[in-house]
């Protein structure tokens, strides 16, 4: 007779973060930077940190600036002084690879488990929907009961969280190797995926020579589709002629050789009374965006960052095809195969039989597509969840979220003034002062979409932290001063968050702010003119 017994063990701390990608490691950093005496414990359904990079394809390289990635107590981009001395420039270029920024999260949080302040636990899961009842106590300081299990199923784990559940997955990426076409495919149809092109070139001549022999054909406008038309072409020699790119939806491009950040494009859609395509023509013109073919106006607005050198290899594709979105691949009659593309457009015949046609795989959603949305960045006195404050990288807000909590269990926030924005929103006096600190954050403070819809919010919510963090506005601007997160750290950039204020105030109307949204941000703008010219 045997029995299926399960192990359960009890743990206790101070913060539980599910999920160990970019977004909770950056939070975790400057929460103990702030809070050094606080005990996580950290898991993720993944052998490693790193999120998304633990399974991208071999060649992925950051687009953004390593400068401006990764956690705020660790360089991620290199040595500054170096680079300086060699190459009389700041580090700006560097863009970290898989393995480097691996190797970065690794280190991270083994220094952390080092010093007992975190303890890690790799290949576990966390049901949300089981716990969702109980994230809304009766007593607000009332500790939790949350629990998690071994991926195998073989522990669960009961643990008493203190002070607050952080749920670091709802930026989560998807990508090809998790995800296969969301539309049918005939078995005979030849499918790979970035990870598998890179795993099969790499593993020897036998196979170079016969991947050689194929013609590909990439799906996918994104970053993923970008980074595999220049993997064909740089590393594997393949002839653009030999190339074919099926794109539903042209996208624009952050020139990377142009000196232009992710609040400089906030500004100019603010300038422009959020009208994308004006934005997007005038910014195309200083050579700060770019598009594939100025014959086609891009519909998306996702904005990867491209090496000018990337993006000519890119226009060496001349068979791309722009039908919508591929419904089906098929083998047809003898060695044809086509990709349909539902009823409104014809279907394409792929230009090398089947037997000889690759299609790559590069069309997965990406990062928060399709993802819930049910809560707040500040739902609950006992959940936090990561969602944006600015404009990507990604990391800086999670950074900022992080210095917000450790500033709240610090009893440093303004509190008298975060009434006082309350009031300007329309809240009745008496109900202002019966407000905690989690409902003043739930109300001045709200995650941006990344559809653009409410893109001004990025200069909102930098206004309003500045505001908040400190009776002193000097206080939050030296901080991201010192946050390597910030391009703020950079030396000779300026935050210019009190010009910021002032235009959001004239431009209320246009960009869709209430009368009690600018009654706020005016209040906000006059505490902020210590911050002038800064």
């Amino acid at each position: 007779m045997t029995t299926n017994s399960k192990e359960e063990r009890l743990l206790e701390c101070d913060y539980l973060v599910v999920g160990a990608g970019s977004s909770p490691l950056a939070f975790i950093d400057t929460l103990l930077t702030e809070l050094p005496e606080s005990k996580i414990i950290l898991i993720d359904k993944k052998e490693a940190p790193g999120g998304h990079w633990v399974d991208a394809y071999g060649y992925v390289h950051l687009h953004q600036p390593s400068i401006v990635y990764g956690i705020a107590s660790k360089q991620l981009e290199g040595n500054w002084l170096k680079t300086m001395l060699t190459e009389f420039t700041l580090p700006w270029n560097h863009r970290a690879s898989k393995q480097e920024i691996l190797n970065y999260y690794d280190k991270f949080v083994n220094e952390k488990v080092a010093s007992e302040q975190v303890d890690y636990y790799p290949n576990s899961v966390f049901n949300f929907e089981k716990e969702e009842k109980d994230l809304y106590p009766s007593i607000a300081d009332k500790p939790q009961i949350h629990r998690f299990s071994s991926v195998d199923g073989s522990v669960s784990y009961k643990v008493k969280v203190n002070v607050k559940l952080i749920d670091g997955t709802h930026g989560t990426c998807i990508i090809p190797h998790d995800s296969p076409f969301q539309f049918p495919v005939d078995e005979e149809v030849r499918v790979m995926t970035p990870n598998q092109i890179f795993d099969a070139f790499e593993e020897g001549s036998d196979k170079r020579n016969s991947m050689l022999e194929n013609k590909y054909v990439v799906i996918g406008a994104g970053k993923t589709g970008m980074d595999a038309i220049v993997y064909l072409q740089r590393v594997m020699k393949v002839d653009p002629t030999d190339i074919a790119w099926v794109i539903s939806n042209d996208v624009w491009m952050f020139n990377a050789a142009y000196d232009f950040g992710p609040s400089d494009m906030v500004r100019t859609l603010i300038k422009f009374n959020m009208d994308n395509e004006k934005t997007t023509l005038a910014l195309e013109q200083k050579g700060a965006l770019l598009r594939l073919d100025k014959n086609f106006n891009p519909t998306v607005l996702r904005l990867p960052t491209i090496l000018p050198a990337d993006f000519k290899l890119l226009r060496n594709i001349k068979t791309v095809i722009r039908r919508g979105r591929a419904t089906a691949i098929r083998h047809k009659y003898k060695s044809n195969v086509v990709v349909e593309f539902g009823s409104d457009h014809p279907p394409w015949e792929a230009f090398a039989p089947n037997e000889k046609c690759v299609f790559v795989h590069a069309s997965s959603p990406g990062p928060y597509n399709g993802a819930a949305d049910t809560f707040s960045i500040f739902d609950s006195s006992k959940k936090m969840t990561l969602k944006l404050l600015y404009v990507p990288p990604v990391t800086l807000s999670m950074s900022v979220l992080a210095k917000i909590e450790a500033t709240r269990r610090k009893g440093t926030l303004d509190l008298p003034f975060m009434r006082r924005l309350a009031f300007a929103l329309g809240e009745e006096k008496l109900k202002v002062n019966e407000l905690t600190e989690n409902d003043l954050l739930k109300m001045l403070l709200h995650s941006l979409d990344l559809d653009m819809s409410n893109v001004f919010r990025h200069q909102m919510s930098d206004a309003i932290m500045f505001a908040i963090l400190d009776r002193d506005p000097m206080v939050a601007l030296n901080w991201m001063k010192g946050n390597r997160l910030s391009f703020l750290s950079i030396p000779g950039m300026k935050s210019r968050v009190s010009d910021d204020v002032r235009t959001l105030c004239s431009k209320g109307n246009a960009l869709g702010l209430s009368e009690n949204d600018v009654r706020m941000l005016e209040l906000v703008g006059e505490k902020l003119k210590p911050l002038e010219g800064k």
